[in-house]
């Protein structure tokens, strides 16, 4: 099996640090892959950017949307290849990380690879679909940088959900570490490094009730689930009042 695999890159305004992913693909050791952009109408010159890498950008959409996740479905109907790898337009992709990737699913033929990702000055490492009660985000590393998807994954689980602006991705991954013919893997590599100054980590209280709600629709116990969302909240609590007063 040689899985066909598409990064795929979401942006808004992304010309400052769009160049960097651009040149950090291109010094992939594997070069065999796709490259999606989906850019929600920029106009700080990413069009520009996207348009001067031919030899890279497979296929590309500049139009108003809802959101990073109504942008990433758009690109989720582009995509041609069996696995997609979601990039932030700020994150970093080791050269080795797609070859590595093919390799992992070429070995055990697993829906889902998670791979070891550096966050800020930590390391986030493995698969832990024992601590999805905790949160979904304790299941796996990251959704961008550390998680190769397989694409037709999406016609049985839906896309997307806009329900949730920020954690929808978390949603998705719950679903199908619950999914007990679902195979993920843990890759036991690092993949790269994700950004943390995305919209997520700027919205604590946003991201806590979305956490909660996701909770919820997943089966998780209710009353479990109430005092982790008080204890979030108060533990993030310095936090929420001085972005306040900013």
């Amino acid at each position: 099996m040689n899985p066909t695999i598409t990064v795929v890159t979401v942006v808004l305004n992304a010309a400052k640090v769009l160049p960097r992913l651009v040149e950090v693909l291109r010094g992939q050791t594997d070069r065999d892959f796709e490259f999606i952009v989906v850019d929600g109408a920029s106009h700080d010159g990413t069009q520009d950017i996207i348009a001067s890498a031919p030899d890279l950008v497979t296929r590309s959409i500049s139009e108003p949307d809802q959101g990073f996740f109504d942008a990433i479905n758009k690109a989720i109907g582009l995509i041609k290849t069996d696995y997609y790898l979601p990039m932030g337009a700020d994150d970093i992709l080791y050269p080795d990380a797609i070859a590595q990737f093919r390799a992992v699913v070429q070995k055990t033929q697993a829906d889902v690879v998670v791979a070891d990702v550096k966050a800020g000055k930590g390391l986030r490492r493995g698969y832990h679909p024992q601590m999805g009660w905790l949160s979904p985000s304790r299941i796996y590393t990251s959704h961008s940088v550390g998680t190769l998807i397989r694409t037709n994954l999406h016609a049985r689980f839906g896309l997307y959900s806009l329900k949730f602006p920020i954690s929808s991705d978390t949603l998705f991954v719950k679903r199908m570490s619950i999914a007990q013919d679902v195979k993920v893997v843990a890759g036991g590599f690092v993949s790269g490094e994700f950004a943390l100054e995305g919209f997520s980590n700027n919205n604590i209280v946003r991201s806590i009730c979305e956490l909660w709600m996701v909770q919820r629709e997943t089966g998780e116990n209710p009353l479990l689930q109430y005092l982790l969302f008080q204890l979030r909240l108060f533990w993030n609590f310095p936090k929420i009042i001085s972005r306040q007063k900013k």
